[in-house]
């Protein structure tokens, strides 16, 4: 797969862009770098004809193959081992829209007030469970 650069107004969103007519719209889609073995969880966009009339103005590179093409910012690259852009790598790329896989693109999104609003609302949940667990046991306790 051919790495590109994101576009500026991307560099801080939790998405890569690809084309994959197989993946549904905005899926959660799970990366894996075969040279590795790291992994990331990140929204996917398909690469249209409106994203390449946009991308491809000079002086960026063009994408010529949008099937083999994977636009991805570099808080991403990094967390797959500091692929650099214009390279050719193996990865692994596959839906996971579930409850995990939208879990884990929202804590490892590159913002920070995107991970830290999930641990919060991970812990809320938590704490609420074992309230619930604990006022269970004590209304037992108290019947018998």
């Amino acid at each position: 797969m051919k790495i590109f650069a994101a576009l500026y107004e991307d560099t801080q969103q939790g998405w890569v862009w690809l084309q994959d007519p197989a993946f549904p719209p905005r899926s959660i889609v799970k990366i894996k770098n075969l040279e590795n073995g790291k992994v990331i969880y990140c929204e996917a966009l398909q690469i249209d004809s409106n994203f390449l009339a946009t991308y491809n103005q000079y002086p960026r590179l063009k994408i010529c193959i949008p099937q083999k093409t994977l636009v991805i910012n570099y808080w991403y690259r990094a967390a797959l081992g500091g692929i650099s852009t214009q390279s050719d790598i193996q990865l692994n790329i596959k839906p996971c829209n579930s409850c995990w896989g939208k879990f884990r693109a929202c804590t490892q999104h590159p913002q920070i007030v995107v991970r830290v609003a999930v641990w919060l609302g991970f812990i809320s949940v938590i704490s609420g469970l074992l309230s619930i667990i604990f006022s269970a046991v004590s209304l037992w306790d108290c019947g018998a």
